[in-house]
């Protein structure tokens, strides 16, 4: 499985999941459940050092993810000077629930 694609704007690094979840700070799979200049998400699933339920992040100013509300997603966070940032070379959308794994094994 391919995380991390090519976008318009963006040149992203192809990684598969075990690879991205190396790279990135912080990882979850959650809803999105409000979008202003800042995203909060519900966390559904922590994956990687994420201990909240509610997760307020930065959207990637150069290379942002077009989110939707109420949609489940696959984030990987990177901190740069205190800010957790996501963007488009480092979300996954989710169709269901049914695509939320336990990644503890």
């Amino acid at each position: 499985m391919i995380i991390l694609l090519i976008s318009l704007n963006c040149i992203c690094e192809n990684l598969n999941f075990f690879k991205a979840l190396e790279k990135a700070d912080m990882v979850f799979e959650g809803m999105l459940i409000k979008s202003d200049t800042l995203l909060t998400f519900k966390v559904i699933n922590p994956i990687k050092q994420v201990s909240d339920t509610i997760l307020v992040i930065y959207n990637d100013k150069e290379c942002p993810y077009n989110f939707e509300l109420n949609k489940l997603y696959r984030v990987f966070i990177k901190k740069e000077n205190s800010k957790l940032i996501t963007g488009n070379c480092f979300v996954e959308k989710l169709e269901d629930y049914e695509e939320i794994r336990d990644y503890s094994e």
